[in-house]
């Protein structure tokens, strides 16, 4: 017990330090000065964050020992005390002060010809509100949600109080950071695409997968917009897997993949950086009908264009062949995924897609 109350009272201080003037920080400062792909910066956090643990993993068991060995009783009852109430105020800052371990830069603005502008940025506290008000913002749009605990609750009324003292209009659109139940997010966004004017400050939390298909939203939503972008999105290139399996590039801006869980279509398909999404499953199979209606319906909402081009479990070369010169055609960057993408007619796509690009290159006149 003595070891985990120790562990505990060094992981909250230091775990606190470590996220927000630490190296955490400091890691997310760099990746934005050296422009780091999102899954770079996280590969490189991840790695500070064991080193993290297992240097509280040690401290602790030195500690523990330290103080199981003592002889001083006055000197253990300190020690643990000050642990306790370092233990309890930065529970208190990760409960009641989550701002705090958020990055606030700013990530880029779109305009819609004078009509409307979007920026978009980290949490704004009181002092960002009074900032923005000076700046003549026309509104806040906010889309935390408060099933997002423990942070976001406390963000949502901490910003609402911050507007109602600055005279900051708030527009609340809680968006989950996954596809599913957002319908009514979805189409207030798209109703804001068309109908708003004025100056409008976008955030969400930590991430910016919801700030990201925000902006791809009403970008395809109002083809007015225009659009130069500095947002961080996640990006196929860097990644090597989904949860489902493997990520295969047949070539550039062509992707083979897995059928994508929610979170995946959220952060990898739906934030503007795919411009077609293929699927080869047959809706001759029940469960392969269902999840192409399912993914049917999310593509349509999100304004995504969608195709299912249907591939049989044993498909012939010429069938195959023609299914890709179909895909193609289609605008890239293309993401195109079975539900496995490690199966056999799967590696049979890709045999075939290797060797169509192979006979282009090498049909193509030498000059």
């Amino acid at each position: 017990m003595l070891y985990l109350f120790v562990g505990l009272s060094l992981v909250f201080p230091l775990g606190l330090l470590t996220l927000t003037v630490g190296p955490i920080r400091m890691v997310s400062n760099l990746a934005k000065e050296r422009h780091w792909t999102q899954e770079h910066e996280s590969s490189v956090a991840k790695i500070i964050l064991v080193f993290f643990f297992l240097f509280i993993v040690l401290l602790s068991y030195y500690v523990t020992h330290k103080l199981a060995r003592s002889k001083n009783h006055n000197l253990k009852l300190t020690v643990l005390g000050l642990l306790g109430i370092l233990l309890l105020i930065s529970v208190y800052f990760f409960s009641f002060k989550p701002e705090l371990l958020i990055n606030n830069e700013a990530m880029s603005g779109i305009d819609t010809n004078g009509r409307a502008e979007f920026h978009f940025g980290g949490y704004p506290d009181e002092a960002k509100m009074e900032e923005l008000k000076k700046e003549n913002y026309t509104a806040v749009i906010s889309l935390l949600h408060h099933m997002v605990v423990p942070a976001e609750p406390i963000l949502m009324e901490k910003e609402k109080d911050n507007a109602d003292k600055t005279g900051m209009k708030l527009i609340s659109i809680p968006m989950l950071p996954w596809i599913v139940k957002n319908d009514s997010s979805v189409a207030k966004i798209k109703e804001i695409a068309r109908t708003f004017k004025g100056k409008y400050y976008v955030h969400c939390y930590l991430g910016k997968d919801r700030a990201n298909v925000f902006k791809n939203i009403i970008e395809k939503e109002n083809k007015n917009i225009q659009s130069s972008s500095e947002l961080r999105t996640r990006d196929l290139k860097t990644l090597k897997s989904f949860e489902r399996g493997t990520i295969f590039a047949l070539e550039k801006n062509v992707y083979y993949t897995p059928y994508p869980t929610d979170e995946e279509f959220f952060s990898y398909i739906l934030n503007g950086k795919i411009s077609t999404v293929v699927t080869l499953m047959d809706p001759k199979v029940k469960e392969a009908k269902n999840r192409i209606d399912l993914e049917s319906k999310i593509m349509e909402q999100y304004n995504q264009p969608f195709f299912n081009l249907p591939m049989s479990e044993s498909p012939t070369e010429g069938q195959v062949i023609a299914l890709i010169r179909s895909i193609q055609k289609l605008k890239k960057p293309i993401v195109i995924h079975s539900y496995s993408s490690e199966n056999e007619p799967s590696k049979k796509f890709r045999e075939a897609y290797q060797k169509l690009l192979q006979h282009h290159y090498s049909s193509r006149p030498t000059k």
